[in-house]
């Protein structure tokens, strides 16, 4: 099983324990982490994760696009606990159950590093 390195969006408790979880988890590493989108654009270059997973609620796609436009290879994951629903946000979407998380980070392409 490939490692996949991701990179947590987020300042609210889910977004905490979803960085716990993940750590404590095979075959993930939790690679850093940012309060915001914004806050995280400068991060991210450095981090070099397979995926970014914004678990803030009330995140514009604006602020999402700005990351994708930063990385436009980067899968960008989110996390929605009240809707009970994740969504890919790259060249392709895919929509799935916040219960499914770790098979969609395991499925994305790994990227390479700069």
């Amino acid at each position: 099983m490939a490692i996949r390195r991701v990179f947590i969006v987020g300042d609210s408790l889910f977004a905490e324990s979803l960085a716990s979880l993940l750590g404590k988890s095979r075959g993930i590493e939790v690679v850093g982490s940012a309060p915001t989108p914004q806050a995280a654009i400068p991060q991210l270059a450095a981090a070099c994760p397979d995926a970014a997973i914004v678990a803030a609620a009330g995140e514009t796609s604006a602020a999402l696009g700005q990351m994708l436009a930063a990385f436009p290879d980067l899968p960008i994951i989110r996390a929605d606990l009240a809707e009970d629903r994740v969504q890919v946000v790259t060249s392709h979407e895919v929509g799935t159950r916040a219960s499914q998380l770790l098979d969609v980070i395991q499925a994305l392409p790994g990227r390479a590093s700069p």
